[in-house]
């Protein structure tokens, strides 16, 4: 009977042992949020829009608040499921562009636990700690994390998978494995740019150590694993994707980015100059990966496969890929960082290693802790040298505001080609028009005939154009319209933009 007690006590121990953990990890992510609403608060309340595609993101959460469908009536050249999340999120939290910008933080505070988590499986608390600060400080890492896209939150869900397949290693667990191939499929329906990391994470899977080999015995058992990982990943996908007609609409979603015709007066389709553009913002971090290279090869490290492979893959995918977006940069920030927490491990130990032998010594030998701190002295260098590259964010006009809000109360749809100015005043526009992008004009998705064709199905009482005024405005058939049904009520100095209201 004491024996229970002792066992029932043990138990017990445990379950509180493990919330605390819990509780402890949620505190971790919470003080990252608190930490970034600190020192960005201004730019996240205050900040019009960072990028458009905040808006078309805005948008269509808000759209699909109102019942209308994803695809079939909202455009949409993305997978559905951060559209749904931001939805019943500001459902909860109301539609402000902060509930918004703090949904996207919490994915960002999500990436960053699993870097640092992985890390610190792989090298120790030294190391991850400084690899999740070089990430947390990488180009444009903090804008991105309060910016309303969708790259943040599907890189997230696929560090979550990452990390969850990390202790699947340790722990022998196939719950591991389910919940990170559940995790890998639900980053897939955030955003498709992480698919090439598929291959990475199952050559990773099939280079464990030879403790797992001796565990499992063969490769039979390996095999079957990779297997329910797949047969996981692909059921999650495709059930969400049936359920939301994801499949249905294959011209939105894959054609879109395909018929993407060059354009080299724009500097984005010329890969090789802005993948270095890119790349040089943080080259004091990508010699530190140099150094974490060199310490996985010549530590035959396998845990390193990973982000060696991905940094490579990436730099490939980069390359081809028409055209270059700066928020793409995240593929390259979290493996390049996640290198040099490896160089940082290595440089650690080199150090501590000439240390304790000089202090047992008592005699100091400089030239055993020469390549260390020569190495050090360099990064600090690289530091000091690389300056820092803002980029900037899409202004505000105040008068155009104030002269939407006039005219809100007898508005039902505003045609626009910046919705944000409508998400603003809690305004919709033509569901077919919630994406106007670049990308979707230059593939010939959205022409002007299509345009002509939504004014007069909608007749929306407002016109905003902001973006594509003097395309839209170039164009006859569109201009004759307006000014038949509609009056001019605003315009700056350049004519770049422009309100319309109906007559």
């Amino acid at each position: 009977m004491p024996a229970l007690n002792n066992y029932a006590k043990l138990a017990i121990y445990m379950n509180i042992t493990k919330i605390k953990n819990i509780l402890f990890q949620f505190s971790i992510i919470s003080l990252v949020i608190i930490l970034v609403i600190a020192i960005r608060f201004e730019p996240i309340t205050q900040t019009f829009q960072f990028d458009y595609d905040e808006g078309f993101n805005l948008m269509k959460a808000f759209l699909y608040s109102k019942g209308f469908s994803l695809y079939s009536q909202i455009w949409n050249d993305q997978p559905p499921l951060f559209t749904i999340i931001l939805s019943n999120w500001l459902k909860l939290f109301g539609n402000s562009i902060f509930a918004a910008r703090l949904l996207t933080l919490i994915f960002s505070a999500i990436l960053i636990w699993c870097f640092y988590q992985i890390i610190f499986l792989e090298l120790g608390k030294f190391a991850a700690l400084i690899g999740t600060i070089l990430l947390f400080t990488s180009w444009l890492y903090i804008r991105l994390s309060i910016s309303v896209m969708i790259g943040i939150p599907s890189l997230s869900l696929a560090m979550l998978s990452v990390y969850l397949l990390k202790i699947y290693k340790y722990k022998k667990n196939n719950l591991y494995l389910i919940l990170s191939a559940g995790c890998f499929a639900l980053s897939l329906q955030a955003k498709f740019f992480t698919v090439f990391l598929i291959p990475l994470i199952l050559f990773d899977l099939l280079a464990s150590d030879s403790k797992i080999q001796e565990i499992q015995k063969n490769r039979i058992v390996l095999f079957k694993n990779i297997s329910l990982w797949l047969i996981v990943l692909g059921s999650v996908y495709i059930l969400f994707g049936v359920f939301y007609q994801q499949f249905d609409n294959q011209e939105q979603l894959i054609f879109t980015h395909l018929k993407q015709p060059e354009n080299l007066d724009i500097e984005n389709f010329n890969n090789l100059k802005y993948l270095s553009y890119m790349i040089h913002q943080d080259y004091d971090y990508i010699f530190l990966a140099f150094i974490g290279i060199w310490s996985i090869i010549s530590q035959k490290n396998k845990n390193g496969l990973l982000p060696f492979s991905w940094l490579v893959t990436a730099i490939l995918i980069l390359l081809n890929h028409q055209p270059l977006w700066y928020h793409y940069y995240p593929l390259l920030a979290i493996p390049i960082c996640w290198l040099a927490a490896y160089g940082v491990a290595l440089l650690y130990d080199l150090f501590l290693q000439s240390l304790h032998k000089d202090f047992q010594a008592i005699n100091i030998n400089f030239q055993k802790i020469l390549l260390p701190f020569s190495l050090v002295v360099i990064f600090i260098s690289l530091v000091i040298t690389t300056p820092p590259n803002p980029h900037g964010s899409v202004p505000r006009n105040l008068e155009l505001m104030r002269m939407v809000e006039k005219y809100k109360d007898f508005t039902n749809w505003v045609f626009t080609d910046n919705p944000m100015y409508a998400f603003y005043n809690d305004l919709i526009v033509p569901p077919e028009i919630a994406v106007m992008s670049y990308k979707r004009i230059n593939s010939g998705d959205l022409t002007f005939a299509k345009m002509l064709g939504i004014l007069k199905k909608y007749r929306p009482e407002q016109i905003i154009l902001t973006r594509w005024t003097i395309q839209i405005k170039n164009d006859k058939n569109i201009m004759d319209y307006i000014n038949a049904h509609y009056s001019k009520t605003y315009a700056n100095t350049a004519k770049t933009e422009e309100q319309y209201i109906l007559k």
